[in-house]
């Protein structure tokens, strides 16, 4: 039996998010409760789901009343879509400690994963009455009322996402709400990419309207992203993610401007607001000549690195429907799935990705393509804000900007979302894709 002193080294390492380092500090954890649960802790980090659901499950046989040992087993069965077995062990958890937040909370995710907001909401708020200070149930909470439309409520809440401190904050007064704030005219603001690249993408909206108040602005964001966002107005420069910004009056991170703005549904900035560059874009014109139109892009995985990236990426063969259909097809796909590109024989494809260094350059091409076709990632973000055609192919449970039962994002107007009707389901969105484009919906 390892003693507390291992436990609190394994502990450092999941903290540190160095799950390999925490396993191999805990050895054979087999016969001991708390080692086992370390090691689901660990698996879990790893994504490898199976073998945490198999160290929670023999450690809830050796503690058959430990109720977090029911909860995190239950998460874990709901990664593995495995979601009659998690939601017994949520109410069974919830029977034996019905005060506990974090087990109401993972009830309330899974009721949220499932569409059931109500419930969820419900759920939601009796966690947080019984731990106000987490700041994961706040979060969550926010996601759902986000995701059912509720955002004046979701935004407040969705400040509890901030998990890293970018060095500004410490030091530069916070963007003030925009309603009611003192003039903006020639302060010198800092907004700063906090977490994906398409949330970025998504929140670039924003950047027109504050340089309208005649602020100078000033992006700190991640190179692949720097040549397209300093084409727009307004923007005063772009630096690096460890590069020192200069005098500042504001900063703000940018996925906190729907909140400065006081954002709903019915006022979302959604106008087209980056553009390709022509210089980037004329020699395009040249590589696509041999395909037919309509030329259709194709995106079906996102970065590995994402948390959900085992439900939002499909396998490169279940878009086999669309080959099928008369069009000229070109890869868009970057990352460790490009190398899964391989159209039928006789297809007319071109696989792009060997041009496209940066966001810059993935604009230039869809500015020459008639749609785009691509899983939830940052290149249905990029077209919807350049006003290209994009068809989003969204996982069962979709990100809360997609909203719930809607075909259509207030977000982007040009953007239609064909959604899995159950969880790891492909085949039918990609049928109905095939289908639209067969019938000349583009």
């Amino acid at each position: 039996m390892a003693d507390q002193a291992q436990f609190d080294t394994v502990r450092q390492a999941l903290a540190r998010r160095d799950f390999d380092e925490a396993l191999r500090r805990l050895g054979d954890p087999s016969q001991d409760v708390e080692a086992l649960a370390l090691a689901g802790l660990a698996w879990t980090g790893l994504r490898q789901f199976d073998r945490a659901a198999a160290c929670y499950g023999a450690a809830l046989r050796l503690a058959p009343d430990r109720f977090d040992l029911m909860s995190n087993l239950g998460s874990v069965l709901v990664d593995l879509d495995r979601f009659g077995e998690a939601l017994a062990l949520f109410q069974q958890a919830r029977a034996v400690a019905p005060r506990n937040a974090r087990v109401i909370a993972n009830l309330a995710n899974l009721l949220d994963f499932a569409g059931a907001l109500d419930d969820a909401l419900v759920a939601h708020a009796a966690a947080r009455a019984l731990d106000p200070a987490d700041g994961e149930i706040a979060r969550n909470q926010a996601m759902t009322l986000l995701r059912a439309g509720r955002l004046a409520e979701g935004w407040p809440l969705f400040e509890h996402r901030r998990r890293a401190v970018d060095p500004t904050e410490a030091t530069v007064p916070r963007l003030p709400p925009l309603a009611g704030a003192p003039s903006l005219m020639g302060r010198r603001i800092l907004l700063f990419h906090e977490q994906g690249f398409g949330d970025t993408l998504q929140m670039l909206r924003y950047v027109p309207l504050l340089a309208a108040s005649g602020a100078t602005l000033v992006l700190r964001i991640p190179p692949p992203l720097s040549r397209l966002a300093a084409g727009m107005a307004g923007v005063a420069a772009v630096i690096d993610i460890d590069e020192a910004p200069g005098p500042l009056d504001y900063q703000a991170p940018l996925m906190s401007l729907p909140l400065l703005f006081a954002t709903t549904l019915d006022d979302i900035p959604a106008t087209p607001y980056l553009r390709a560059d022509p210089v980037d874009a004329a020699p395009w014109g040249e590589r696509l000549a041999g395909l037919p139109h309509p030329r259709v892009g194709l995106v079906w995985a996102g970065s590995p690195e994402g948390g959900l990236d085992h439900r939002r990426s499909m396998p490169f063969a279940d878009l086999a429907p669309l080959f099928a259909v008369p069009a000229g097809f070109v890869s868009l796909q970057i990352g460790p799935a490009a190398a899964d590109w391989a159209p039928p024989d006789g297809a007319a494809a071109l696989n792009a990705a060997p041009w496209l260094h940066d966001f810059a350059d993935t604009a230039a091409l869809l500015s020459r393509l008639d749609l785009l076709i691509t899983v939830d990632t940052s290149a249905a973000h990029l077209g919807g804000a350049l006003g290209r055609p994009v068809w989003m192919i969204s996982r069962f449970s979709a990100c809360w900007r997609w909203l719930t039962l809607r075909g259509d994002s207030p977000w982007y107007p040009t953007l239609r979302v064909l959604r899995q009707p159950y969880p790891g389901r492909w085949e039918p969105p990609i049928a109905e894709a095939a289908r639209w484009l067969a019938g000349g919906a583009v």
